[in-house]
């Protein structure tokens, strides 16, 4: 028995497919179509640097004061004694002209020495426990015309050891200089990006991300020849000549490829 179909109910069934229809393809519509996502953008991506060299005009020298003793209060009475009269010399106006925030002390020990050169081993004995007491002074100063002057000053007073000589930059300089190397780390990469461009018979549009590397160091300048485990103070005078120190900054570019 056949059941016979009514018009009405048909034609609400065909609406219903219709809408559907409609509803899905409206939901199939991507929805960022009418505008173009930042994925999807054309990009040409490249890092410039830019160094520039400069004078220093900051000096870090490290000076200490050795004493060995197999009576260790004695080797600290000794290295005392000498530490005070490198640091009056130091400061004396008329000598090193140094101020109170230009010197500090930055380390202090006491230890065994463990393997004795002949020298102490003709002094002390061959079983004797001889201890060394090491006192260091760091000095910060822009005076860096006098730094061979100050060097044989405090080695005149009783220093024995450079441990460290650097040579770098003022912080205010330093901003300076960076600004100008990041100038020139831009105008680099622009300069690349057309070049690459202009081979592929493209045109460059503007820029749509910048990245400033961020790991950067001040610049130091070590002078090796400057350097000495033992110095004597009858020596010549020291000749120190600060060189020069780079700044280098970069940053990467991503320019519209037109």
């Amino acid at each position: 028995m056949k059941t016979a179909l009514n018009p009405n109910h048909m034609q609400t069934n065909a609406l219903i497919i219709g809408f559907a229809v409609i509803l899905l393809i409206t939901v199939m519509i991507p929805a960022g179509a009418a505008e173009t996502k930042d994925g999807d953008i054309p990009l040409i991506h490249v890092t410039g640097s830019g160094t520039i060299k400069a004078v220093p005009d900051r000096v870090q020298i490290e000076l200490t004061v050795v004493t060995k003793n197999p009576d260790v209060k004695a080797a600290q009475k000794e290295n005392a004694r000498k530490m005070d009269t490198v640091m009056s010399a130091l400061r004396d106006p008329s000598k090193g002209n140094l101020t109170g925030r230009e010197i500090g002390t930055t380390s202090y020990s006491i230890s065994e020495v463990y393997y004795p050169d002949d020298a102490l081993k003709a002094k002390y004995g061959d079983n004797v426990t001889i201890y060394q007491v090491s006192n260091t002074i760091s000095i910060e100063t822009e005076k860096i015309d006098r730094v061979g002057d100050i060097i044989d000053l405090a080695v005149a007073a009783g220093a024995n050891s450079v441990s460290s000589l650097q040579f770098t930059l003022s912080q205010q300089k330093t901003a300076e200089l960076r600004k100008e190397a990041l100038e020139i780390a831009v105008k680099k990469a622009e300069a690349d990006a057309r070049t690459v461009m202009a081979a592929m018979g493209k045109s460059l549009g503007e820029v749509y991300e910048v990245t400033v590397d961020e790991s950067y160091q001040p610049p130091v300048y070590y002078n090796q020849d400057a350097r000495s485990v033992q110095m004597a103070a009858a020596g010549p005078k020291t000749p120190i000549e600060p060189g020069s120190v780079e700044i280098t900054a970069r940053v990467t570019a991503g320019y519209r490829i037109l």
